[in-house]
């Protein structure tokens, strides 16, 4: 029996390949709004927290900020097109079997749609949860525990301990340990191994070969599900 009952994933950096696909897009951001983010570390950082809070704190400035926002996520959700990690609409499919699954992410919901659709693996999610309506992955990951996350008023509660998210970032760790979920950090996307081992002890880099299972038990060897 999995130790879980819902898994919530990041998107960008988690399912899909972010790291060359985002950076070209915030440059243009920097520049236009002379934000002095000059190198994809400094993009990344951003993500060492919640972002739209991070670029507000760069930013000094709430305004400049949003307008910095917005010109970005415009970019995205005009040209971005990332690949999906290799193997990881299987690793979707095996577990919605028999797990409740949901995205928590900073970008756009057309642009969450858009990209679901596009692997394939749209219908498995049963919520959505984006920037553009909620802002806060603690909020997010709060709400969803209340059971109200279902567009129809039928979605269900959870128990904080039958939770994890799976992320590629410190700042979603961070967020999902304070909401008393727990965590699993893959090192594939925007933070490295090293950044999140401090702050995600369950922080692990499966092999892509790993993440290539023909069955949900598969799946339970692959990713630590039962890990505590």
């Amino acid at each position: 029996m999995s130790a879980f009952d819902a898994v919530l994933f990041d998107l960008d950096g988690t399912l899909v390949d972010t790291r060359s696909a985002s950076w070209p897009w915030f440059e243009q951001t920097s520049r236009a709004f002379a934000l002095g983010i000059n190198t994809r570390e400094q993009f990344f950082a951003l993500f060492d927290d919640n972002f739209f809070e991070s670029l507000a704190a760069r930013c000094g400035d709430t305004k400049k900020a949003n307008a910095a926002a917005q010109h970005f996520m415009g970019l995205i959700r005009e040209h971005y097109a990332p690949p999906f990690i290799a193997g990881i609409t299987e690793v979707v499919r095996a577990l919605a079997a028999d797990h409740t699954l949901a995205i928590v992410s900073s970008n756009m919901r057309e642009t969450i749609d858009r990209l679901l659709h596009s692997g394939g693996v749209a219908a498995h999610f049963a919520h959505i949860y984006a920037g553009d309506t909620q802002p806060s992955k603690s909020e997010a990951i709060a709400d969803f525990l209340a059971g109200r996350w279902s567009d129809t008023g039928l979605g269900r509660p959870f128990d904080a301990d039958r939770v994890v998210l799976v992320t590629d970032t410190t700042g979603d760790v961070g967020a999902a340990l304070a909401s008393g979920i727990r965590a699993f950090g893959v090192d594939w996307g925007m933070h490295d191994r090293q950044k999140l081992s401090p702050r995600s002890p369950q922080a692990k880099s499966p092999a892509t070969s790993a993440l290539r299972p023909r069955t949900p038990s598969a799946v339970a060897a692959a990713l630590p599900w039962r890990s505590r």
